[in-house]
This record gives structure tokens, C-alpha cells and sequence, in this order.
């Protein structure tokens, strides 16, 4: 009797003491000045993997609200069984056990094609008119869109206009903004659903989406001559016989 008592207070012991042990242990993260995970030579480690929008140093912040949650046993345990952390534009993450020392974390984010203004609150929304995330943060890369009028918005439902050809119309727009890597700062689209770009100081009409392919090709070879310019470039018609589209400058 005796000795099973000294194997059970042995056992209890030693496990406390692996506690206290496992306690110490750290999730080595460090960071370079550009906010990026540097490689470590010892230690657990962590990597991210997906976000375009965040630096590893900004995940980490998200990830690891308190201190001892950098412990890697407790940052399992908490990631896996508790409530993942609410992260602004990602839409889920996951994370993998690549061996015991090493840690993946794999973001998923929300697919964003323009944002508008609603009571002082930028409104993301997704190529389907869904509001995706309402926020203070500026997305670059992300253009703000005027023409959409609407009388309230709720966040992941979709926005209400009257005509959601918008929505296909905007899509189309964005996914040649991102193909050429255009500067384009706001996307208007009339109740017409004619379209305008601003860039800068150059407004482009574009007038319908007929051959929008075609124009945004033109459009990539002119910007470079917009260089310190402003003023509209016409671009509904292509007038062959003269000089192409036709730009106005302001005075």
C-alpha cells in the first residue's frame, strides 16, 4: 500500500514538473523590419501562410492577444478546441502540427472587389454584392465605388440596388484593375451602368462594358503619359480615322 502511494505522489511529481517545464516553452518568433518571420535556429517555430493584406508581424498580434498564449502546448490547445480569433478580411484559418517543434498557419481571406461609404464606415463587399466586412481600415488596392445608392446596409447580406447587373459589371471592371495593376482610385457606375475610372488626376469614361477587354489593353499602354496631367479621357468610342480617344486636360 505504502509503495503504490510513493509510485502515485512519484507520478504526481514528475507530471507537475512537466508541466511547469512544458510552462517555459515558447513559440520563437521574431520579425524583420519589414514585419516579416525571420527564420530561427532553435526553438518551436511558426510560419503564415495566405494573407496578402497582413504582415506576419500583424498576424502574430492577432493570434497572440496574451502572453502565455506564445506557449505552443496552450496556443494548440486554445486554437483547436477554443473559438478561432475574429481577424478583419480573413474568413478562416487553420492550423497544422508539422512536427512538434513547428507550427503552420494557413489564412484564408475574404474576396473583396470595391467598398462604399455608409455612415461614415467603409463597406466591403465581394463580387457577388455581399458585404463582406464594414470597417475604418483603407484597403489598398481595394477601389472605393460611387453610383450605388442604397437607404441601409447589413453587414454579410448583400447590398440592396435595384439593378445587380452592378455587381457583373464591377466584377469584370476590378478583375482587369488587378490583371493590368492599374492605380485606380474610384470606380463610378451611372444608372446607365456606364463606367468611369479615376486614377489620379484623369478621369476615364469608358461608357458601357462593350469591349472592355480591348480598352483597358489601350488604357494600360496610355497611362504612363498621365504623368503629372489631369484632365478626361474620352474612351466610349475608338475613332480610327482620327486620333484614337480624345483627351481633354484641364486648365
Amino acid at each position: 500500500m505504502k509503495k503504490r502511494l510513493l509510485i502515485i505522489v512519484i507520478a504526481i511529481i514528475l507530471l507537475a514538473g512537466l508541466g511547469v517545464y512544458c510552462s517555459t516553452w515558447r513559440i520563437n518568433m521574431a520579425f524583420d523590419n519589414q514585419g516579416d518571420m525571420v527564420d530561427s535556429s532553435s526553438g518551436f517555430t511558426i510560419s503564415f501562410e495566405g494573407s496578402d493584406r497582413y504582415t506576419d508581424k500583424e498576424l502574430a498580434t492577432f493570434l497572440f492577444g496574451e502572453d502565455t498564449e506564445a506557449n505552443p502546448l496552450m496556443f494548440w490547445w486554445n486554437k483547436t478546441f477554443g473559438e478561432p480569433v475574429e481577424i478583419p478580411f480573413i474568413e478562416e484559418y487553420e492550423i497544422e502540427m508539422e512536427g512538434f517543434f513547428d507550427y503552420k498557419v494557413t489564412f484564408y481571406e475574404k474576396s473583396v472587389v470595391g467598398y462604399v461609404t455608409y455612415m461614415g464606415t467603409n463597406q466591403y463587399f465581394d463580387k457577388d454584392g455581399i458585404v463582406v466586412e464594414s470597417s475604418s481600415q483603407l484597403l489598398e488596392g481595394v477601389p472605393y465605388v460611387t453610383g450605388i445608392d442604397v437607404d441601409y446596409i447589413v453587414l454579410h447580406e448583400e447590398l440592396p440596388v435595384e439593378d445587380e447587373r452592378i455587381f457583373d459589371i464591377l466584377l469584370d471592371v476590378t478583375q482587369l484593375i488587378k490583371k493590368y495593376e492599374m492605380p485606380v482610385d474610384k470606380i463610378n457606375v451611372s444608372d446607365d451602368m456606364d463606367i468611369r475610372l479615376y486614377l489620379g488626376d484623369v478621369r476615364v469614361d469608358f461608357g458601357n462594358g462593350d469591349m472592355l477587354n480591348e480598352k483597358f489593353m489601350d488604357l494600360n499602354d496610355i497611362i504612363p503619359q498621365f504623368n503629372g496631367v489631369k484632365g478626361v479621357l474620352d474612351m466610349e468610342e475608338y475613332d480610327a480615322q482620327d486620333n484614337g480617344y480624345t483627351f481633354r486636360r484641364d486648365e
